[in-house]
């Protein structure tokens, strides 16, 4: 039987000043150094900037938080292979959504610091691969794309079985992002168990930057067993009238690591007559995150109107942009599958509406305007309106157009139309 999903959620419940700093490293496990305890400052400052409210799950895109996160998740589903005299501070408590959720504050982090720095620092990035020739796809063809789905939790499994239900898709395909850290557990638990099982699909999974947060081994052995069969992080599909390149941007940060620039260059190259449509976890630009410069000067060649169109994830938001005024492409942030995501008040408003619907946006920055999907959140227990709604994304490519749909996560569509 599966472990109950397990969350992490940071409660500074007293001041720094009132907490007995001796004891809690009395009874650590391994005494953390001054380095340490200074890197856990800036995670625990990190953490309070998130809004984050018990019950619900919080991360951040960094490094050392999203391990911190899923270490304390395996102390709470194995206390008895710790000190009780550690484990005993952590508040572990039923939660909603069939969850348990991990409480902890100063105290708890200053005896775990050590051991923690101690598995941290052992981690190593899986070996790179290069991909093999682009496959092979028929000219009529069926995308169900999903990112930042790996949580398990709120719209994520529901996405999943719409997606199954529907079974007229010729490939399934997720863009990155298992929460916290992509161990072998959380990728077990949060994306194989959950995966949508469509018959005669083919099924691939982009690297996110959560998954390389251990290095990318889990994600790496999980993608190389059945449903997946894939042989490299990074990769292209081809039929009659268009190139689809999947990339990798986690293995290195925001970047295109290794040759997968030139890579995609020859690809382009050798079939000037086929659109270009990229994949990729990592956005190029953004009117709500930050921007891709590395991505962009990589692939500088190509931003003459040779791409497309360009589908991303990381922004846990769902973004329709215009056509990129300089380059020609679509833009579009699709990361709003499965995580619980605050909305942007400052841009959409206090209060969400009724109904999920599309709000303007004003280009800035060099950045096109663009549509946001905004609505409350239906899968949080408690305060649903200060969450966005989770949803996928259906890709149709017959002959030479594109039609996408963008769904909600039972499967209603909120907008369809031609990518032109």
């Amino acid at each position: 039987m599966a472990r109950q999903q397990r969350i992490v959620t940071y409660i500074p419940r007293r001041p720094f000043e009132s907490v007995d700093v001796n004891d809690a490293l009395k009874a650590a496990p391994k005494k953390p150094t001054p380095d340490e305890l200074a890197s856990f400052s800036q995670m625990l400052q990190l953490l309070e900037g998130t809004h984050a409210r018990p019950g619900v799950m919080t991360t951040v895109p960094d490094e050392l938080t999203a391990n911190f996160q899923t270490f304390l998740t395996e102390v709470a589903a194995r206390p008895d292979a710790f000190p009780a005299s550690v484990t005993g501070p952590l508040d572990v408590n039923p939660g909603a959504n069939n969850t348990l959720e991990v409480k902890f504050d100063e105290k708890d982090l200053i005896g775990w610091a050590g051991s923690f720095f101690t598995w941290w620092r052992k981690l190593k990035k899986f070996p790179w691969t290069p991909p093999g020739a682009p496959e092979r796809i028929g000219n009529d063809f069926r995308v169900a794309v999903l990112a930042d789905w790996g949580t398990g939790l709120y719209g994520a499994p529901e996405c999943a079985k719409a997606i199954a239900k529907d079974g007229k898709y010729q490939l399934v395909l997720h863009l990155g992002d298992v929460y916290y850290s992509g161990t072998d557990g959380e990728l077990a638990e949060r994306f194989t168990a959950l995966w949508p099982a469509v018959p005669g699909a083919m099924n691939r999974a982009l690297n996110g930057n959560h998954e390389m947060y251990t290095g990318g081994n889990a994600y790496w052995k999980a993608l190389s067993a059945a449903p997946f069969n894939q042989s490299s992080s990074y990769f292209a599909l081809e039929n009659d009238n268009w190139l689809l390149a999947c990339l990798d941007t986690a293995y290195a940060e925001h970047d295109l690591h290794g040759e997968q620039a030139s890579w995609l260059k020859a690809l382009a190259d050798a079939a000037p007559q086929k659109k270009l449509v990229l994949f990729s976890h990592h956005q190029p630009y953004s009117l709500l995150d930050k921007q891709g410069p590395a991505l962009i000067a990589k692939l500088s060649a190509l931003l003459d109107g040779r791409i497309f169109a360009w589908y991303w994830g990381h922004e846990h938001h769902c973004i329709i942009y215009k056509a990129h005024p300089l380059w020609g492409l679509h833009g579009r942030c699709i990361g709003h599958s499965g995580f619980p995501y605050f909305r942007e008040k400052k841009v959409l408003g206090e209060q969400p509406p009724a109904t999920p619907d599309w709000k303007n946006l004003d280009g800035k920055n060099l950045v096109p305007g663009a549509r946001v999907l905004d609505g409350k959140n239906e899968y949080v227990d408690e305060d649903g309106d200060q969450y966005g709604p989770n949803g996928y994304v259906t890709l149709e490519f017959s002959g030479t157009r594109l039609v996408e749909a963008y769904h909600l996560p039972d499967g209603k569509v909120v907008l369809k139309q031609q990518v032109k």
